[in-house]
């Protein structure tokens, strides 16, 4: 069904009803297409399997010497079905669209001010998503300004995504993970395993997961390579929450939350990893909430699956 010709590296496919999800994708129409703001190093902007889903906010932003924001744009909005690469879960390539705000230097490391300044600059131009594979220690003084720009972004209408973290310790002492008002990824290996690095969310208001180890995916001047971490979940549930807001705009975070966590499959430690996504089901829990009429034989498939 999809002619990305190295969809077979994308092991994650392969842990929910993948054909479900196209079937899905391709029955129905989102209300508008939402925008994913990547906050990371900036995104290859011409990179062959991102170009076609990417809107430029700033030409400072279109171009990444460090490949950590590429990969991640790959994950949560790389072009699908062009016969190029991999598939991101916009199969369609309808319902979603990528963005860079560059706060991370071409080292991989930042400011908090300059990491705060782009949250505020992606919520003031339209986010609908605001993907975070970022973080440091936590302390209450970072915790409070991270909570106040947050809470800016959230009233703006923006869902916030933030990485666990890869120190294999409780996330309650890495921050933005620890904060109010976001949804705080931990990485899952091929086994449905906690990835060994991942920290842990059992502290954590908000916790899910997805896949984190061996992640193919986009790299700067059109090369694809696999990586390992948190930052690479996170644009996994960043991707399916903007296809969720294509269906539903005026989504919350913890309503978004619900759905994931109610919707998501066990891993083998649960408690340390959260809920593990489940697209094709998420998605039809949020067409239902839409009140989409064309999703009654989807939710049906809800019934036989969420037991």
């Amino acid at each position: 069904l999809i002619n990305d010709p190295e969809l077979n590296k994308l092991w994650t496919f392969s842990k929910f009803s993948f054909n479900k999800l196209f079937d899905f994708l391709r029955e129905n129409s989102p209300v508008r297409k939402a925008k994913i703001i990547i906050l990371d190093t900036g995104i290859d902007a011409e990179h062959e399997d991102i170009s076609g889903n990417y809107v430029s906010l700033d030409n400072r932003y279109d171009t990444d010497i460090n490949g950590h924001g590429t990969h991640c744009a790959g994950i949560a909005c790389g072009v699908s079905n062009n016969e190029l690469g991999i598939a991101s879960l916009n199969l369609t390539n309808n319902y979603t669209q990528i963005t860079s705000i560059k706060v991370l230097g071409d080292a991989g490391s930042g400011t908090q001010e300059g990491i705060i300044d782009g949250i505020i600059l992606a919520a003031d131009n339209g986010a609908d998503v605001i993907s975070m594979s970022l973080g440091g220690r936590a302390t209450d003084k970072r915790e409070q300004a991270y909570t106040e720009a947050f809470e800016y972004a959230n009233k703006k209408g923006a869902i916030v995504v933030v990485a666990a973290g890869n120190s294999n310790q409780d996330a309650q002492k890495h921050i933005p993970a620890k904060c109010k008002n976001v949804i705080t990824v931990s990485a899952v290996d091929e086994n449905m395993e906690k990835a060994s690095f991942s920290n842990t969310v059992e502290n954590i208001a908000m916790p899910i997961s997805a896949a984190g180890v061996n992640i193919y995916s986009t790299f700067p001047n059109n090369n694809y390579k696999s990586l390992n971490g948190t930052s690479m979940a996170t644009p996994y549930v960043a991707g399916l929450i903007g296809i969720m807001k294509s269906l539903k705009p005026d989504l919350t975070t913890e309503e978004a939350y619900n759905i994931l966590a109610s919707t998501g499959k066990d891993t083998k430690q649960t408690e340390k990893t959260g809920k593990f996504i489940q697209p094709f089901i998420a998605l039809s829990a949020t067409a239902q909430k839409a009140g989409n009429i064309k999703n009654k034989i989807s939710n049906f498939f809800v019934k036989l699956i969420s037991y």
